[in-house]
């Protein structure tokens, strides 16, 4: 289900006079601009109140009304940002996110050319439970290497000081982030 313009209106509407909406949808599905403003144009703290509310009483909810939001996406309500500065924001959630993962992601390599994604799961999921594994380069028969991530760091940790193959240790660590190995 997609809201439609008149939805978000009503939606936001309940924060204040909206001034001006934009609404939109691209291959991620619709957003809006809205902009707040008072009926008195001397009257600067109005518009940054009420989109402060919304941010506050919006952002991540996962239903509107009480129906739920298609696909368990969240909303993502916050005030608009410049180009540059949503990129900057957008970098600083990407590395909070992978740093959550950083215990729990495995870099390996060494293993045989032959062995297969199957066959590395389930090598590693006697350990504890795989989120996700992707072997690369992706559709090379010849498989260089792989990251394994754990539902929990202890399962990584383990995992990495007791995996070999044929009495043979693999090169296992902890993935570090792309961000931070390019500093």
């Amino acid at each position: 289900m997609e809201y439609t313009e008149q939805q978000v209106r009503d939606l936001f509407s309940q924060f204040g006079r909206i001034e001006s909406l934009y609404y939109k949808s691209n291959e991620k599905g619709p957003y809006a601009f809205i902009c707040y403003n008072s009926e008195d144009k001397m009257d600067r703290e109005y518009g940054p109140k009420c989109a402060s509310d919304a941010v506050a009483k919006l952002n991540g909810e996962s239903q509107i009304d009480g129906v739920p939001i298609p696909d368990n996406k969240k909303l993502y309500v916050k005030e608009a940002l410049k180009k540059t500065d949503r990129e900057a924001e957008r970098l600083r959630e990407t590395i909070k996110y992978k740093s959550s993962k950083k215990r729990c992601n495995l870099y390996v390599k060494g293993f045989p050319d032959t062995m297969q994604e199957e066959d590395l799961r389930k090598l590693f999921a006697q350990y504890g439970d795989i989120e996700s594994l992707r072997m690369h380069p992706p559709g090379d028969a010849k498989k260089l290497y792989a990251f394994v991530c754990f539902k929990k760091p202890d399962e990584a940790s383990s995992a990495k000081e007791n995996i070999s193959i044929n009495d043979k240790s693999l090169t296992i660590n902890h993935y570090e982030i792309k961000e931070v190995r390019e500093l």
